[in-house]
């Protein structure tokens, strides 16, 4: 008993100024600038919170970057310098106040000195006014195994696989775990990449670290009063693995209840509005996790380089909630659904059949089980990356699961699925059934539907067969994708969701494959 007093204690203790800060505010709104316009970046993290009772204000639209133009930091700062006085609190993508978005951080030809002059503004937003909390979000540059312009430098059309290779093996290099051959393959690459290529990676990759260098100096001036890093599309050996490394070495010196840096970029944004929304409301929820049985926790992700496990309890205190190890004391259980083998396949992989195996139907028995107790389950479908489980999602309908869940997640990355569900699951409580259902049915519309089956069956039929980009999409392409889209999503959901699939768009709002948009019509 006098264990977990003192427990009770070290937390009032770690969030007491917190509340205090809080206190003195009482207005209940959030300025929030995303990543990007994307759907996941901004209108459903903006939608997550409206359900749950949160006044959440953008910038205007113009501001943001999006598949066609790049975000103005300058018209963003000043959005910002507008408002600050009225908010509770200020969550900001580092990325989009320094280069314009996700993207133009990639791809971007500012000089230093406008990248220091740009952190330097974001290092001063207590002074705006108003003492709202301020969260900042920024990303370590990715190692992407293949991609091309305009989400990269337009050279990666030619040499991203082996620009990615030479980062996997300047990684090995460094840990001294190359072999001779490796070794001679790596030499073989440093010739025949292009120089200048070369260079040019090198340079956008400094730049980005000594940039987020200088944001790290936010959290030990308490100039922000949380700062997340996210290491986006990554892998056990990466340039951005060998960089993280590192980082991690300045971040382990920094207080660990102002600072997380882990796997993912597209769900920072939710997860610190979720961590804005605890703190308002002088909340610590406390998480139970629950994985799949096999591999489980140890599992290590496609595009990530931490076992699932850390990364899960990252994204808890991140969120701003604490693990448990005791069911009893859960506000929410974390359901993650693992491979067996711990091995995570594309869900376009034909192994994503339908097929129940009994290790999927022992966990959603297990969910099933945590229901029954009235504890509130989050599912974090991360079994297959870009995609659902058909397995799992077939078995959560047909045992009446599925609308029952306070959130599910299945897209992407394992931590952009992870950070979703989580978020979404712990501002369940603050929402009336309709609007959870409505959050629920778009991801399953989404992450489900689409992202499992539609989009690759969209590929074999529609894409390929007429030699059309993958993304870059004309209008006319578009519309006639959409028109496939929409079509296949609502044959394959009518047998679960019934007639209410046609009370969505399905749009493409990138003209690209990767996203589609659900929305209400």
């Amino acid at each position: 008993m006098k264990k977990i007093c003192f427990v009770w204690t070290l937390l009032v203790i770690c969030f007491l100024p917190f509340a205090v800060s809080e206190a003195s505010m009482g207005r209940n709104t959030i300025l929030f600038v995303p990543l990007d316009n994307r759907p996941v970046c901004l209108d459903y993290a903006v939608e997550t919170m409206k359900a749950a009772g949160w006044n959440v204000e953008t910038p205007p639209l113009e501001y943001i970057a999006g598949n066609d133009h790049s975000g103005d930091p300058d018209k963003l700062y000043e959005w910002l310098a507008e408002r600050s006085a009225a908010a509770n609190a200020i969550i900001v993508s580092s990325d989009a106040l320094i280069y314009g978005g996700l993207v133009d951080s990639r791809t971007h030809h500012l000089p230093q000195e406008v990248l220091a002059e740009r952190a330097e503004r974001l290092l001063n937003l207590k002074t705006l006014g108003g003492d709202p909390l301020i969260y900042v979000f920024t990303t370590i540059m990715r190692s992407p195994k293949a991609s091309s312009a305009p989400v990269e430098p337009a050279y990666y059309a030619e040499w991203g696989q082996k620009l990615f290779r030479l980062g996997a093996l300047e990684d090995k290099l460094d840990l001294k775990e190359i072999s001779r051959k490796e070794r001679r393959e790596l030499a073989g690459l440093q010739t025949e990449i292009p120089q200048a290529v070369q260079e040019d990676r090198a340079q956008r990759r400094s730049l980005n670290i000594a940039t987020t260098e200088l944001l790290l100096h936010g959290v030990e001036s308490g100039n922000f009063d949380y700062l997340l890093i996210g290491r986006d599309d990554t892998a056990p050996y990466s340039q951005a693995h060998k960089e993280a490394r590192k980082m991690d070495i300045l971040v382990r010196e920094l207080p660990k209840e102002k600072i997380r840096f882990f796997s993912g970029a597209d769900q920072l944004g939710l997860l610190l509005l979720s961590r804005a929304a605890s703190r308002v409301s002088y909340e610590i929820p406390m998480i139970y996790v629950d994985f799949a049985d096999g591999k489980g926790g140890a599992t290590i992700p496609t595009y990530e380089d931490d076992p699932i496990a850390f990364s899960a309890s990252e994204h808890i205190h991140a969120a701003g909630g604490w693990p448990t190890a005791k069911l009893a004391r859960a506000d929410l259980v974390l359901a993650v659904n693992t491979p067996f083998d711990g091995v995570t396949l594309e869900a376009s992989s034909p192994t994503n059949d339908g097929v129940l195996t009994k290790h999927t139907e022992k966990f959603a028995a297990d969910i099933k089980s945590y229901l029954k107790q009235g504890k509130p389950v989050a599912v974090a479908d991360v079994a297959y990356g870009n995609g659902a489980d058909n397995a799992l999602v077939k078995e959560l309908f047909q045992e009446q699961l599925a609308e029952k869940l306070a959130a599910y997640g299945g897209w992407n990355t394992a931590g952009n699925t992870l950070g979703f569900a989580l978020a979404q699951g712990l501002l369940a409580k603050k929402m009336d059934t309709a609007e959870r259902l409505y959050l629920l049915d778009v991801r399953y519309l989404d992450d489900w539907a689409y992202q499992a089956n539609v989009r690759n069956k969209t590929y074999v039929e529609l894409i390929w067969p007429n030699y059309w980009p993958n993304s870059g999409l004309n209008t006319q392409q578009v519309q006639e994708a959409e028109a496939v889209i929409t079509k296949d999503i609502l044959e394959i959901a009518k047998p679960v969701l019934g007639e209410r699939a046609k009370d969505y768009n399905f749009i493409l709002p990138w003209q690209r494959m990767f996203e589609v948009e659900v929305s209400k019509k």
